[in-house]
């Protein structure tokens, strides 16, 4: 509903009512998805590029150099795994989670024939031992209450086939194992021993990593303030504590949501350079510069995103408030027209 806003210097504006309100929010964030989407078709490039330089290494030199650097780095006594993991049957993506995953090249059709809720719920059963402890710590990094829903399983299912086939590797913080296809993304398994580091022998950096999940809940909240908020009228100033904190969260909206990713960006970087000087140390010198090449496109990935984030919300907040912003009360003055009677 509608109401009329008096600013200090008396001027009146008036607020859209529900509907327009509601479809600018709607809008606005469509707006903001396009922004995100196109970080993830940047994103798609890189990780295939990645896996290129990865494929291009000696894998029997690779292997060797991802175990040297693994029993020096004392790793495996504070309770790290390496996964090493490789495709199955079991997890195929049916056509309409395409545009959530991609495909391997030269990987065949989805499977079909079979519904996509009994797929995910058989989907761990049988596997080889290192891709059924992948699949269980997926699951523990995901909330309790998510974990066993049909969008957390969901969720699960499509990052265990990313993994398994080579579009994705990560360190798990909460069972202290890394997944990764050697065979396809090896040349990140260094990186990820990074992270098994900043974790288990840093007390700084094992603070930085668990910023991660509040920084991106925080980026997200922000994000959602700045929609639902409606920008002030021109001289109207805020009424509270709480009108003023949101207020300047709307007008910040995109640096604040960019420095969130700060943290996430540092902890990042940090493991690379503790990746890469496991690398040096165990490698060859030419299988050492594609590591590093590897690295850096995996800290752009991170970079862009914080960056793009950012813009996303920014151009959602900005999309809301060109349809749904208080409109200037134009007040009309009646004209009287007095005629005046002579005397004849």
């Amino acid at each position: 509903m509608s109401k009329i806003i008096t600013t200090d210097n008396g001027q009146q504006y008036k607020t859209p009512g529900f509907w327009p309100t509601a479809g600018a929010i709607v809008v606005g964030k469509m707006a903001g998805n396009a922004i995100k989407q196109f970080s993830g078709h940047v994103s798609v490039p890189i990780v295939r590029n990645m896996q290129e330089t990865s494929g291009k290494m000696d894998n029997q030199t690779l292997r060797k150099g991802i175990q040297d650097a693994f029993e020096s780095s004392g790793l495996r006594a504070k309770g790290v795994e390496i996964l090493d993991v490789k495709p199955t049957d079991n997890f195929k993506i049916p056509g309409f989670l395409k545009p959530f995953s991609f495909r391997p090249v030269g990987e065949g059709p989805s499977q079909s024939g079979r519904s996509f809720s009994n797929t995910i719920s058989n989907a761990a059963e049988n596997l080889p031992e290192p891709n059924k402890k992948l699949a269980e710590a997926i699951s523990k990094e995901m909330p309790g209450w998510f974990r066993n829903s049909f969008l957390g399983k969901t969720y699960r299912y499509i990052l265990q086939y990313t993994f398994e086939n080579g579009n994705n590797a990560a360190f798990f913080p909460k069972t202290n194992r890394i997944g990764v296809n050697i065979d396809k993304l090896g040349a990140s398994t260094f990186h990820e021993m990074g992270h098994a580091i900043n974790k288990n022998m840093s007390t700084f950096w094992k603070g930085m990593q668990k910023l991660r999940a509040p920084a991106m809940i925080s980026a997200s909240l922000m994000t959602l303030t700045a929609l639902f908020k409606r920008p002030k009228a021109e001289g109207e100033q805020p009424k509270n504590k709480f009108d003023k904190a949101t207020t300047f969260i709307k007008n910040n909206v995109g640096k604040l949501v960019s420095l969130t990713f700060v943290p996430i960006v540092a902890e990042e970087l940090m493991a690379t350079h503790r990746g890469n000087k496991m690398a040096k140390q165990f490698l060859p010198a030419d299988i050492f510069k594609k590591i590093k090449k590897t690295n850096r496109l995996g800290a752009a990935t991170y970079i862009l995103t914080g960056l793009t984030t950012g813009l996303a919300a920014f151009t959602a907040s900005k999309v809301r408030d060109l349809i749904a912003a208080p409109k200037k009360v134009r007040h009309h003055q009646r004209v009287v027209n007095h005629t005046t009677k002579t005397a004849g």
